[in-house]
């Protein structure tokens, strides 16, 4: 049975929270929620209110984006995401969730990292602390297209 979870894959570098994944159940609060401030309250109910409250509901903190206040997810959405996020947390298993970002991982270290270790450019291409690279933002366009 699926239940709200929070998932920060530690940085294999120094053990930060690499990125924030959180799946809030029907009716319910964020894991945190009393340390939010009140405008973040604010814009989540908000965000809650326009849809249907029995909706699971997902909060994203990528290396370069997220999805702010949050949004709905399905039921199938939701269980996919909770698979993906099963501890010990796998590159194979966690790209299947969707994010762009690969929820920071990196998958030829099959390792997560965070932004200071992701080592991202102006344009949103980051480096792994091996080299390996990649596109972080899901919003950066090339100017000359």
């Amino acid at each position: 049975m699926l239940q709200a979870f929070v998932a920060e894959p530690p940085c294999a570098v120094c053990r930060r929270p690499a990125t924030h994944i959180e799946l809030v159940a029907p009716g319910t609060r964020p894991a945190d929620w009393q340390l939010w401030s009140p405008q973040q309250r604010d814009a989540y109910t908000a965000a809650r209110r326009r849809h249907d409250d029995q909706q699971w509901w997902l909060l994203f903190s990528g290396i370069e984006a997220g999805n702010g206040s949050g949004q709905p997810v399905d039921l199938a959405e939701a269980q996919r995401i909770a698979d993906a996020f099963t501890q010990p947390y796998r590159y194979a298993a966690v790209t299947s969730a969707g994010f762009y970002d690969d929820a920071g991982f990196c998958g030829q270290c099959d390792a997560p990292y965070c932004y200071h270790h992701w080592n991202v450019s102006s344009t949103g291409y980051g480096q792994c602390p091996r080299g390996h690279g990649k596109s972080l933002d899901p919003h950066w366009w090339p100017d000359d297209l």
